[in-house]
């Protein structure tokens, strides 16, 4: 080849590498503003909690790309807008401040799962075409053959790479459940049950934390955790968790979706979660090295231990978690506690002084046409302009919040039995408010020139039902009722119907067709009440002589 040749070969490939490098800059550009506002908020919230983090760390929390998080924060910096001030924005104004309207979709081709790729290498007289044209048999839209060789080669070079990680202070905290669990026996002799085992490992000293719970799910995987920072005194500024549903909803290969209550606990203690990569992370040594110690020094010590409740199973896990964290290091000196509080107890975040009151989330919840959300079988109101959009709803122990738009459009204390509807009257449209202070009193009123029955009638539906504007309905269908049978007609049925304890409006006009009242006062066929006077008719009297 000749020195021109070589020389122009070059060149193209250098035009080739900058257009490319020009295509992925795009590509992060719209991905950007494809990302939904709730992770937009939370790349924000991460980068005001940490500004020196590297914009790939915060990318792996949320599972997206490092280039990504770098264009957020570069329109955050251009804005020139505080953590507060974007706090206060709505999601409209949100987008408009950092730009990130979703005006284009990038399209990318798909790839193949390259583990798969790699263990089919392994078999005798594999090649890398043969896989491809398979593959493609399945995705005729992915990438070509020759991409496809390229980044399986790329992806080779990353195997058993391993990197040395050091932990700063206070930094992470790696958890996880053990594969060990603590048998509860049933002291009157039911059937035992097994408890799970959270262990918790700070990155910096090694300070251990275990407990026993009665389950993986959320709220008690939450209570772990707010223990855990109580017994240290403080909250470390990363969580390092497994991808269990309790932390984890789902992740794909775009999107991660984290769980809505636990990342709402973390939020509270000022803290954020970094799940682990899927499959068989090297991240996430720490935890694994922690239950491990955790099962060989405190699980097998009390392998033959009985236990009749969590409280007594923990009295003595706690006794002997002390020991370890007391216990001298093998290959250097002091001990997890004595590293604990002379280098990472005072770089520990210091707790809120309010406690974290345990909660769950729903998101994008329909409001329907009466400007209400259902939960739980009970109804709650939002401003009626909110009706047929989608509100996110935040629920603890006692309250309910519903949420429009990134800010909390309602507050109702929860219904204490299913069936309820709460509504506020500043959530009311003016026609409903006029409805609902006018009309009962005219139902009330042509009530009492029926008759009593009809009035203790009309006085529950308009008076004791918990759903007034319901209720207003029913009276005002129950005075068409007697308009079409009559005012005496109507008296009647609401007498047989209150005395029954009916006052549905389908049974009243099931009474109504059928006549079910009159039906019931008539004497059953073949008394002696039915049969007319005749003179070959014996009475009692003769049977009795």
């Amino acid at each position: 080849m000749s020195i021109g040749r070589g020389i122009r070969g070059v060149k193209r490939r250098g035009a080739l590498g900058k257009l490319t490098h020009d295509l992925h800059s795009q590509v992060a550009l719209k991905a950007s503003m494809r990302l939904p506002i709730h992770l937009q908020r939370e790349i924000v919230r991460l980068h005001f909690h940490d500004p020196r983090r590297s914009s790939r760390s915060i990318a792996a929390s949320i599972n997206t790309t490092g280039t990504t998080v770098g264009d957020l924060r570069k329109r955050l910096l251009a804005s020139g807008r505080t953590e507060q001030e974007l706090q206060d924005l709505d999601d409209d104004a949100w987008v408009s401040a950092l730009g990130t309207q979703d005006r284009s979709i990038a399209v990318r081709k798909h790839a193949p799962d390259w583990q798969w790729v790699h263990e089919e290498m392994k078999r005798p007289s594999a090649t890398l075409e043969v896989l491809w044209r398979e593959w493609r048999e399945t995705c005729p839209d992915g990438i070509g053959y020759t991409q496809f060789s390229t980044l399986y080669r790329e992806w080779k070079k990353t195997l058993n790479v391993v990197m040395r990680q050091t932990h700063a202070p206070a930094d992470k905290l790696f958890v996880d459940f053990a594969g060990q669990t603590v048998e509860i026996r049933d002291p009157e002799g039911g059937p035992s049950v097994f408890a799970q085992v959270f262990v918790a490992v700070l990155g910096y000293s090694n300070l251990t934390y275990v407990e026993v719970v009665a389950s993986q799910t959320t709220p008690d995987w939450i209570q772990c955790h707010i223990n855990c920072f109580e017994a240290m005194g403080g909250a470390p500024r990363w969580v390092v968790c497994d991808n269990l549903k309790a932390g984890v909803i789902s992740r794909g290969p775009e999107r991660i979706v984290l769980n809505p209550s636990y990342l709402d606990a973390l939020r509270h203690f000022r803290t954020a979660i970094a799940p682990t990569r899927p499959r068989k992370p090297r991240d996430k040594g720490k935890a694994e090295v922690g239950v491990q110690i955790a099962q060989r020094w405190i699980l097998f010590r009390l392998r033959d231990r009985i236990f009749f409740s969590v409280a007594e199973a923990n009295a003595e896990v706690r006794r002997l978690t002390a020991e370890m964290n007391d216990h001298p290091f093998r290959n250097r000196a002091g001990t997890r506690r004595q590293r604990f509080e002379e280098g990472e107890r005072a770089a520990l975040l210091a707790l809120p002084a309010a406690p974290y009151e345990l909660c769950d989330w729903r998101y994008e919840v329909k409001v329907g046409a009466d400007y209400h959300v259902e939960h739980r079988g009970s109804y709650y109101s939002v401003p009626f302009q909110l009706a047929h959009q989608r509100v996110d709803v935040r629920v603890t122990r006692n309250l309910i919040e519903l949420f429009g738009r990134g800010r909390r459009v309602a507050v109702h204390a929860l219904a204490t039995s299913p069936g309820q509807t709460i509504t506020l009257d500043e959530h009311r449209p003016v026609s409903h408010i006029r409805v609902l202070e006018g009309e009962p009193k005219a139902l009330m009123t042509w009530a009492e020139t029926v008759g009593p029955q009809a009035q203790a009638m009309l006085r529950y539906h308009l008076e004791q039902r918990t759903d007034e504007f319901n209720g207003v309905r029913t009276a005002r269908a129950l005075r068409d009722l007697a308009r079409a049978y009559g005012n005496q007609r109507f008296e009647e049925v609401c007498a047989y119907a209150l005395r029954l304890n009916i006052r549905t409006l389908r049974a009243l006009k099931s009474i109504f067709s059928d006549a079910t009242d009159r039906r019931a006062a008539q004497p059953p066929q073949g008394s002696t009440a039915s049969r007319p006077a005749h003179e070959n008719l014996r009475g009692a009297e003769y049977y009795g002589n």
